[in-house]
């Protein structure tokens, strides 16, 4: 078995008891999704984007990913950038750290900081978010059209990723768009 395999099976290990909103689907489906899209986007995209809700969805540390990463046999150097992305993926503006604010004051800072993610961040967070505007579509409608506009506009923002996924993410928006 191969260190992504082993990280792979550990992830949806992690996420086992969580499902897609309205699916039935396990959670890591999106999960693998989005790795799949990040794969060749950036360096360690796959491991990225299969973590990448990991501290924010599950109890899992940091460190704990940090280890099991060197567990799975990956790099030091490798486990260190892999966790350090999946942290700065990892929301901070949340209503636990934050109740003095309101959802939107919170969506707001969050997408300042989105801004300031690396490259490798941010283009699996351009994956995600192509990952779920296709679930809005098919599961959404009612909420669509403002998740679309939402989306669209942080992508503007969001500069560093890979050039081509940014784009694939701002067709798949503006196209879903012109159904409104």
């Amino acid at each position: 078995m191969t260190h992504s395999e082993k990280l792979a099976d550990w992830v949806a290990e992690k996420h086992s008891r969580q499902f897609i909103k309205g699916t039935g689907l396990p959670y890591f489906e999106h999960l693998n999704k989005v790795a799949l899209l990040a794969k060749d986007a950036t360096k360690w995209g796959y491991e990225i984007g299969l973590c990448h809700d990991l501290l924010e969805d599950t109890n899992t540390t940091g460190a704990e990913l940090k280890a099991a990463l060197l567990s799975f046999a990956y790099p030091p150097a490798a486990a260190d950038f892999i966790t350090v992305s999946v942290i700065e993926l990892t929301d901070v503006f949340t209503k636990s750290a934050y109740p003095g604010l309101n959802k939107k004051e919170r969506k707001k800072l969050e997408s300042k900081r989105l801004q300031t993610l690396s490259a490798a961040a941010q283009t699996v967070k351009y994956a995600d978010l192509i990952d779920n505007v296709a679930w809005m579509m098919q599961y959404d409608l009612k909420h669509a059209s403002a998740y679309l506009k939402k989306k669209l506009k942080l992508l503007q923002s969001l500069n560093r990723g890979n050039k081509h996924l940014r784009q694939q993410a701002i067709t798949i928006i503006q196209q879903d768009l012109l159904s409104f």
